[in-house]
């Protein structure tokens, strides 16, 4: 887990009191709520940017017969039945 640390910007403080009092939680649930939030207002391009760039991580990690394949997701499905394996 990463250090802990306190927020001095009384501003941010007032905020986080706010929200905490009226969800009924406590500020660090508020907080981490908001962060929560925020994390997923991404919008659509920079959630297609992350998923270029690990794929671009990914890429020299996969066989070359993984990459051609036509479906690459085959290989979790039995050929028989088509259910996960």
């Amino acid at each position: 887990m990463g250090a802990q640390f306190n927020i001095k910007n009384a501003e941010v403080i007032e905020l986080a009191e706010d929200v905490a009092r009226q969800l009924g939680v406590s500020k660090t649930e508020a907080v981490r709520m908001a962060l929560q939030a925020h994390r997923r207002s991404l919008t659509i391009e920079q959630r297609v940017a992350r998923v270029k760039t690990l794929v671009a991580e990914m890429r020299p990690l996969l066989s070359k017969e993984f990459l051609e394949a036509s479906d690459p997701t085959a290989f979790l499905y039995d050929e028989e039945t088509g259910l996960p394996v």
